[in-house]
């Protein structure tokens, strides 16, 4: 028998987009409710307000319990650093560091050659 992963992404892009906003208790409730139906994945947004989606995800760390919470980090140091320690405390924290694989994206996105992107 083969193992299906379930990985919600409702907070990771639906959140973000003018027409859904949701607000910070909706948000908290939603990852709650996620974590109950035992979603194997929560994906979260990408830290834009250092603030307040840090305190998001630092109030999430201790309650979810089930599911892994993955969070997007950037490519520089402090954008990771930043993402790992709002979600270092949960039970199964995961970074997603989406690095690009072609010459063309390394210099256009990272802005950086292709021999440094290692």
């Amino acid at each position: 028998m083969k193992k299906i992963t379930v990985a919600d992404i409702t907070l990771r892009e639906g959140v973000n987009t003018p027409e859904s906003s949701l607000s910070f208790k909706e948000k908290i409730e939603v990852a709650k409710n996620l974590d109950k139906l035992n979603v194997d994945v929560i994906e979260f947004a990408k830290i834009i307000d250092e603030k307040a989606d840090s305190l998001m995800l630092r109030s999430l760390a201790p309650v979810i319990k089930n599911s892994i919470m993955a969070c997007p980090a950037g490519l520089t140091k402090e954008e990771i650093d930043k993402a790992w320690s709002a979600i270092s405390s949960a039970k199964k924290p995961r970074l997603v560091v989406s690095i690009p694989v072609s010459s063309v994206q390394m210099e256009d996105i990272a802005h950086v050659k292709p021999a440094k992107i290692v």
